[in-house]
């Protein structure tokens, strides 16, 4: 069969979202349909799962720090990770540790906004002055917070420490700090 040009191949972010869940039903069967005819895109289907696999024992492992959704955090409760969890306001400060039994550890950092579109995260951890940027961030205007998910197994091996993360609402016209929060880490 002979496809059209513009059929010819399905874009990536079109096959993520398919293998997400994330598209309406006429699309997931023309998207079904191609790849029972296309062996390029089934490869590049099972090279996404691939990596979404390694990504994810990466995570379980602890070895990755990122920023996450709140639903996301959900989902690895409800696989049955162990979560432990820390909220603080605008501008605050928590102690926090981690405990053996813990395989994810989260930081909750409530934040004002409301019609912010961009959120950027510059990361400070002591005694370093170098800061780390994390660019457009997930974040939820509903709840007002952004969700961090330090790297559990860097987290265990360091000695105490303090984390500052300070957030920054990004727009056309620059940006502005929205909030710092400190995360005092003891062993």
């Amino acid at each position: 069969m002979s496809r059209r040009p513009e059929e010819a191949h399905i874009d990536p972010d079109r096959l993520l979202a398919y293998w997400l869940q994330e598209t309406d039903a006429a699309e997931t069967d023309a998207i079904d349909m191609h790849l029972l005819e296309c062996d390029r895109c089934g490869a590049a289907l099972d090279d996404l799962i691939a990596l979404s696999h390694g990504v994810k024992r990466a995570f379980a492992g602890g070895l990755v720090q990122t920023f996450v959704t709140a639903a996301f955090v959900g989902r690895l409760r409800a696989q049955g990770l162990r979560v432990r969890e820390y909220r603080v306001p605008v501008d605050g400060s928590v102690n926090c540790s981690v405990s053996a039994n813990d395989d994810v550890l989260i930081g909750r950092m409530a934040a004002p906004l409301d019609g912010v579109r961009r959120v950027d995260a510059a990361l400070r951890m002591s005694p370093s002055e170098d800061e780390t940027w994390v660019h457009d961030v997930p974040f939820d205007p509903a709840t007002g917070e952004v969700v961090f998910a330090p790297a559990l197994a860097q987290v265990r091996q360091l000695p105490s420490h303090d984390l500052e993360v300070r957030l920054l609402a990004v727009a056309a016209n620059g940006s502005k700090d929205i909030g710092r929060y400190v995360f005092h880490h003891s062993r």
